[in-house]
């Protein structure tokens, strides 16, 4: 297994044409995500908005994908810390949640190993996720006297109720097959096949027109909220966003009228 010094990166960022592999680097801790590796998140995040339609995240080695949040850094604090917290910003995980949903590329996920507590919270907020058959999902939050504040609401969200119950209050994990039969990835794969089947991808999905493929990410996550009318009502509006925005939509009707295959993307 790798293991990071304190000289190494904590998040490494791999530019593809179009797409980026991000990889939690902190192998030595399971990928738990202490304050400067969700720094150094926030700040691939940033560095990627503008020339990237997908993101890859994995996580460094062949253990984990993410532990969650560093709990170590919470060592020491309890009743005696008694400074304000906000209502908006106390929780950084919470934050760097909210970049990648705001985020204008699509997450794929490349688990591969354990996705635990926050970790299974990075796995619910990408829109795809690809694990290898080694990995394994869970919220052990129970078990240390907690809810799980971000896992347990997310999971709900992409799960049916019975399993997101099961993961909160066994506190067990379930293994890739289970998450693949549950929904909560789209492939299962053997470990030497992961990240080349999430940059597979997340090159497609790089191929299609950015403006598109970001107001696209917009609707799939605010469609999940609406009743049936007001979903076709907002995917309406999107997609006279997007027609309003690039001329890409018009072109490949165009193509398509004409017998021709439409081009993935116009080429600039």
């Amino acid at each position: 297994m790798a293991s990071s010094t304190a000289d190494e990166p904590l998040v490494l960022l791999e530019r593809h044409k179009g797409y980026a592999v991000i990889t939690l680097n902190r192998p030595s801790k399971r990928n738990a995500m202490n304050s400067a590796a969700q720094n150094e998140l926030i700040a691939a995040l940033e560095a990627t908005e503008r020339d990237c339609g997908a993101i890859v995240l994995t996580g460094a080695g062949e253990i984990s994908f993410c532990a969650g949040v560093d709990l170590s850094e919470r060592r020491g604090l309890g009743a005696q810390d008694s400074s304000r917290q906000l209502a908006w910003g106390s929780d950084s995980w919470f934050e760097v949640q909210e970049r990648i949903l705001r985020h204008p590329a699509v997450f794929v996920a490349a688990v591969n190993g354990f996705a635990l507590g926050g970790g299974l919270t990075l796995v619910n907020n990408c829109e795809l996720a690809v694990a290898s058959n080694t990995a394994q999902f869970g919220m052990p939050e129970l078990g240390l006297g907690t809810f799980p504040a971000l896992a347990g609401p997310s999971t709900y969200h992409r799960l049916l109720p019975k399993h997101a119950a099961q993961l909160i209050f066994t506190a067990q994990r379930v293994d890739a097959a289970t998450a693949l039969g549950w929904g909560l990835v789209n492939e299962v794969v053997e470990p030497d096949r992961l990240l080349p089947r999430a940059c597979e991808l997340a090159e497609r999905i790089a191929g299609f027109d950015p403006v598109a493929v970001d107001y696209s990410k917009k609707a799939v996550r605010e469609i999940a909220n609406l009743d049936w009318s007001r979903a076709i009502e907002y995917g309406l509006r999107t997609g006279a966003v997007i027609r309003a925005q690039t001329g890409t939509a018009s072109s490949q009707v165009r193509k398509f009228l004409d017998g021709q295959a439409p081009a993935e993307k116009e080429e600039t």
